[in-house]
């Protein structure tokens, strides 16, 4: 599996030189397979994307907040002809995945329906803790710890994993679910949008620290710990000061890059 760092920025995009190193974007991660091309999340960084005539393409939503399904009405395969795309996310309160994607994406605040671009879109329903396959690729989920719930995401391919645990806020039964989840997990992408001090005023917020996302990296003993959903008004002199503090930790402890490639 190839995995791209699409957007690994929290909350809304920012703009500026003080964001080039680790980006602007909000929340998109890209894996690939020999046949298939699945986003996690579609906030702001789906518009960096390849286009990809021979794969599949599908993208998972952890959940509908705006911050990560802002990109989709920019996400260039949808504007293509013949294309198929499945759009897959939880059903909460009443509401499926298409009513959930409209309510954002229609009239007034937005002038069409994504089923209304030219590619053939598609919505599927998750369930708890169920699994899809992708011809070579396995995708799982599991219950986080976020306002309004949010999934924590797994690809599969040939023994290897990568572990998507965005909008996170830690808590012993959540961190009991993922330290399970992520067993043994090559890659685990954790939310790191607090630093400890910042924590105190922000609990309830659904987003942890770097600190605990270690605990949970050991416990799990995953192979590379990659923090995401940078807080807006962390530029990269904040984040290259945190990533060299951490690094010192554990060399496979990073804070992600837009940009960023992994193979697994």
């Amino acid at each position: 599996m190839k995995l791209t760092v699409l957007g690994a920025r929290g909350s809304m995009p920012v703009s500026g030189r003080q964001y080039m190193t680790y980006g602007s974007a909000t929340s998109c991660y890209l894996i690939e397979t020999e046949t298939e091309a699945v986003y996690f999340d579609a906030g702001s960084g789906i518009v960096n994307t390849s286009n990809f005539k021979d794969k599949r393409i599908s993208i998972f939503l952890s959940h509908p907040h705006l911050d990560h399904l802002l990109g989709l009405p920019f996400c260039p395969m949808l504007s293509e002809r013949d294309r198929n795309i499945v759009l897959y996310g939880m059903e909460k309160d009443d509401l499926s995945v298409r009513d959930q994607v409209d309510h954002v994406f229609s009239q007034p605040a937005w002038p069409l329906h994504l089923v209304n671009y030219p590619a053939d879109l598609s919505y599927m329903g998750l369930k708890d803790k169920d699994r899809i396959i992708l011809s070579d690729l396995s995708i799982s989920w599991e219950r986080g710890n976020h306002p309004g719930d949010c999934l924590i995401l797994k690809a599969e391919e040939n023994g290897k994993s990568i572990v998507y645990a965005t909008d996170y806020e830690h808590e012993k039964e959540a961190d009991e679910r993922l330290i399970s989840f992520a067993s043994g997990a090559d890659i685990l992408i954790y939310d790191s949008q607090y630093d400890e001090e910042e924590y105190e005023s922000k609990r309830g917020y659904g987003h942890s620290t770097p600190e605990h996302g270690i605990g949970i990296f050991e416990k799990c003993k995953a192979k590379k710990l990659l923090f995401t959903h940078h807080d807006p008004f962390a530029d990269d002199e904040m984040l290259n000061a945190a990533g060299k503090r951490y690094a010192s930790v554990d060399p496979n402890v990073l804070f992600a890059r837009e940009g960023d490639i992994f193979t697994v």
